[in-house]
């Protein structure tokens, strides 16, 4: 019986093929690999025809989906030809590393002291479409860092700094290396002669492991006890030639086996959680990303060039460059492509190196085709590098029934997983675009961020927009709302049904309710209506009240759009409505700024909707809330002005009115403060109507010039403070208006009289109907 022991880097296309060569030659009769066992029954998937690498093994526990694991493999990585290799030769395969059922019952318990001992945050908002993907790449750099500071568990005796170390970094520095990375590259992953290498590295990492001994953390300690018992189960079944292949640090301790009694001291009474598998699609730019197999990469799409084309010396990679520089309409040629080559191979020869390395063709780019500057490498990265490869898993893996129909309507509605961001407008008057705006919908509010809603151009409300970009994690999120229902549509209406039951502030079930609308779930709206309807009959907060309104507008506006019956919501919208007009005055009393200027927003978004919807009937209450707010004594000047402005824009007060109600606020007997909130409301977002209502200008312009200058200097600041709220083209603007009228050269006039025959107008309005995307009836 012999045992031969593999110690390779987890995606390396040189450990990669050194495993492979050693297996044809060796021909083993077991091979025992890294990896759970839980997934040993998912194996034979690997040789189905729809199987495409990248892909991962994804564990989970059914309890608690957020519990979770990926095994990541590339074509290159030396477990996945390993694993196709034993499925091919029907060799016997046992995954032998630490069960998951044990390990993460471990990650349970750390999380769950993490926990503890960290204060809670505030929960989050909505996250736009760049945000999410902002924060995703933040989290890959991250990843990337903190896969190499980890190969280590501890810190070394030598280091008196909280800086981990990686342990071949030592090597590196011995051999005139830069990192560690850069040795194992050179001397693994590049060497041509594959003979002995695996001995070469159990010498090399049985030297790093006795002069560093604490740099094994407990837990791969616990896991190669783990091991080493697989090893010894597998020696007592008379097998003769057992191929081991796991991660270089491990091979020491599978080489020199301690005591048995030793081994089962330490792996006494490990705690079990119930985990299941199963296969899923993996991306490349996600292989930086440490999480079953340790380390991640920098550079699988280059990894991918190695593992392809062995042979090449560099040519192909150039020229693919090259090619990429050309799509983007740079002036790149044959000539180019060689001296960039040259240049590489001569760089590496100086170096001592067997052969270029991404960094000498990445230099090499740099000095001859950016001629000294490094932003091709940039164009490069994406494509090249890293690639947008997304693999492919069989039909017939195991999943939750959710993902299995989240998958179904995926296909049918053609917009399936990819690697890149993707950006989709749709017109929701063509079938196909009003079912996927359904089924993003369903998703987002599933809080599955896959599809993440963006501003649609245009005031049309039959255009959507939507950003695509897929993260594996997405699909631990589907997992874990798969026990809320099995189809899409059933688990989106049992999960908000439960947020609705337990929502108590009006403004939160509209606004959730606005959401739930385009995800067409008319049962899930009947019912979060009943709710609505209850919690606006027991409510008396009328500043709720003025927050939920505009959100109502919404929700009729799009039934009367999409023809939906929200009779209901009508109703209650003019209910509150009716609450606003008894009680709204009153909330306008005796406050201080903070409390005017959040009710003053308040008072603009309702205004807005009420505007838009335009009923008359809701028209006329509103009207006369503003004037009860304009009129009422101890209304705050803030809103005071605000209001006077409203009713002057809507025509129901004459300009003698607020030339009245100017003259009052800012007489002596008046304080600055009020003055200045008073000016603020009144011209509250009014740069562009100041500069086209002639009415308000003259308003405003007549009322400046008519103070005399002490009084006009006593309202400098408060006038400064006004504009200086505008846009800088808005105040300049105003400027040449002032000046021209302050000039006698253009005189601003009132129009009263339009002349214009309204036979001939009529005939337009049904194509600018069209056109501004406004339904006819």
């Amino acid at each position: 019986m012999s045992i031969h022991l593999l110690g390779i880097r987890h995606h390396g296309p040189g450990s990669c093929r050194n495993v492979l060569e050693y297996l044809q030659e060796l021909k083993p009769d077991l091979i025992l690999l890294e990896g759970p066992a839980e997934a040993e029954t998912l194996l034979p998937c690997a040789l189905s025809e729809q199987m495409e690498p990248p892909v991962a093994l994804l564990a989970y526990q059914p309890d608690q989906p957020q519990n979770a694991v990926f095994y990541p493999f590339a074509e290159f990585s030396p477990e996945w030809q390993t694993i196709c290799y034993a499925m091919r030769n029907e060799v016997p395969l046992r995954f032998f590393d630490l069960p998951l059922t044990h390990s993460m019952a471990l990650n349970q318990k750390t999380a769950e002291k993490e926990k503890d001992e960290t204060p809670q945050d505030e929960p989050e908002g909505q996250k736009t479409a760049q945000e999410v993907i902002a924060e995703t790449e933040t989290n890959i750099q991250e990843a990337e860092i903190s896969a190499k500071e980890q190969e280590t568990a501890s810190e070394t005796e030598e280091e008196t700094t909280d800086i981990y170390k990686d342990p071949f970094d030592y090597l590196a520095e011995a051999a005139g290396y830069t990192d560690g990375e850069c040795w194992w590259e050179t001397t693994i992953e590049h060497r041509k002669d594959s003979a002995d290498v695996f001995l070469a590295v159990q010498e090399a990492v049985t030297a790093l492991r006795e002069e560093l001994p604490k740099q094994t953390s407990p837990r791969d300690l616990l896991r190669e006890a783990w091991m080493r018992k697989m090893i010894r189960a597998a020696q007592k079944e008379n097998f003769k030639r057992i191929a081991v292949v796991c991660g270089a640090w491990h091979v020491p301790a599978l080489e020199n086996m301690p005591k048995v009694k030793e081994d089962n001291e330490l792996l006494k009474g490990l705690a079990k959680v119930k985990v299941e598998c199963t296969w899923i699609p993996w991306t490349y730019d996600r292989l930086s990303f440490r999480s079953g197999y340790g380390a991640g990469i920098e550079s699988p799409g280059w990894y991918h060039y190695l593992w392809h084309h062995p042979e090449d010396d560099g040519t192909l990679w150039i020229s693919q460059a090259a090619s990429l520089f050309r799509k983007k309409n740079m002036d790149i040629s044959v000539a180019h492509v060689i001296e960039t080559v040259r240049l590489a191979q001569v760089t590496a020869a100086l170096r001592n190196l067997p052969a270029p390395s991404l960094a000498e063709f990445n230099e090499a780019i740099t000095t001859v085709m950016g001629f000294g500057d490094d932003i091709l490498l940039q164009i490069i990265k994406e494509e090249l590098i890293i690639s947008d490869r997304l693999g492919r898993v069989p039909d017939n893996v195991p999943k939750v029934p959710l993902l299995v129909d989240v998958e179904k309507t995926q296909k049918r509605l053609r917009v399936p997983f990819t690697a890149e961001i993707k950006e989709l407008t749709l017109d929701l008057r063509k079938p196909n675009d009003l079912e996927r705006s359904i089924f993003f919908h369903r998703l987002h509010l599933l809080e599955i961020d896959w599809a993440i809603p963006g501003s649609s151009d245009g005031k049309g409300t039959f255009k959507e927009k939507w950003t695509l970009y897929h993260k594996p994690e997405q699909i631990i999120s589907i997992i874990e709302k798969a026990i809320w229902g099995n189809t899409l549509e059933e688990a989106t209406q049992k999960y908000l049904l439960k947020q609705t039951g337990e929502i108590r502030h009006i403004p939160e079930l509209t606004h959730l309710l606005d959401r739930v609308i385009p995800a067409n779930l008319p049962d899930l709206v009947d019912a979060m209506t009943v709710q609505l309807d209850r919690l606006s009959a027991a409510s008396t907060d009328i500043i709720e009240m003025m927050e939920a309104v505009p959100d109502l507008v919404s929700i009729v506006r799009y039934g009367n759009v999409r023809n939906l019956d929200f009779s209901k919501v009508g109703n209650m919208l003019h209910a509150m409505i009716a609450r606003i007009l008894a009680g709204g005055v009153l909330v306008c009393i005796n406050v201080d700024e903070e409390a005017a200027a959040d009710i003053l927003n308040k008072l603009v978004s309702t205004d807005y909707a009420v505007s838009t919807l335009n009923d008359p009937e809701l028209n006329t209450m509103w009207l006369e809330f503003i004037r009860q707010v304009r009129t009422s004594v101890n209304v705050h000047p803030l809103l005071s002005g605000y209001a006077t402005r409203l009713l002057n824009d809507k025509g129901d007060i004459s300009s003698e009115e607020v030339q009245n109600t100017l003259s009052y606020y800012s007489s002596v007997g008046n304080a600055p403060a009020d003055m200045a909130y008073w000016f603020e409301g009144f011209l509250r977002s009014s740069g562009a109507i100041l500069l086209l209502d002639d009415n308000l200008w003259n308003l405003v312009n007549n009322w400046v010039c008519g103070q005399d200058k002490e009084t006009f200097m006593e309202l400098l600041p408060i006038l400064k403070r006004t504009f200086s709220e505008f846009t800088p083209p808005e105040r300049r603007k105003l400027g040449e208006k002032a000046k021209a009228s302050g000039a006698g050269g253009i005189q601003t006039q009132t129009v009263t009289v339009s002349a214009h025959n309204e036979a001939e107008a009529a005939k337009v309005i049904p194509l600018i109907r069209q056109l501004l995307g406004i339904e006819t009836k």
